[in-house]
């Protein structure tokens, strides 16, 4: 049995037949029987928590990663919980950070539509510093982190260039391709 972090939310567990009936369970139990799943992620998320020393998180996602006949990898996704969800009524100021804050995703399907989204952008005097640039498959994906401070300008312009992304900035940061990192917006407007 391995287990391996992949980022701050993400470990990847690999564990063989061998090992897990040497556990008690039967390769044809993990097929067919829902039970033997759920005691087998109980004791995923013992052993990361105390590898890793996990405390305080919510939810999990279990994505079976590849099932072969040796072995069995999974990746654990944990979302650590809010400090503001364990409070019965949260402060105003304790709220979590608005849409505009947290930042886009979007992607575009040439990088043509990329230079124009910026220059059009630049043509509202507006500087979206904080931004990345990743390639991934055939599209193109923009971050901007904090919007600009025209959050609806911004996310209008975003759709008619370009759509929403269906991936995680996560996702792109292990299988896409980072092309800028933090300052897409000021070197596209300077190159193009």
């Amino acid at each position: 049995m391995k287990l391996e972090r992949i980022s701050s939310n993400k470990i990847k567990y690999s564990i063989t037949f061998e090992e897990l009936t040497k556990k008690g369970f039967l390769q044809d139990e993990l097929l067919r029987d829902s039970f033997v799943w759920d005691v087998l992620f109980d004791e995923m998320l013992d052993e990361a928590s105390r590898i890793y020393e996990l405390n305080d998180f919510g939810a999990v996602s279990i994505e079976i990663f590849s099932l072969t006949s040796r072995e069995l990898v999974l990746i654990l996704t944990l979302e650590e919980e809010e400090p503001w969800q364990n409070s019965p009524s949260p402060a105003k100021d304790e709220l979590p950070k608005s849409k505009s804050s947290l930042g886009l995703l979007y992607r575009f399907e040439e990088f043509d539509d990329i230079i124009l989204f910026v220059k059009r952008v630049a043509s509202l005097n507006k500087s979206c510093d904080s931004s990345s640039l990743f390639a991934f498959g055939d599209s193109y994906y923009l971050k901007i982190d904090g919007v600009c401070g025209l959050s609806e300008t911004i996310e209008s312009l975003c759709s008619e260039y370009g759509e929403k992304a269906g991936l995680s900035e996560a996702y792109l940061e292990d299988y896409g391709v980072k092309i800028i990192d933090k300052e897409a917006f000021p070197l596209i407007r300077s190159h193009f």
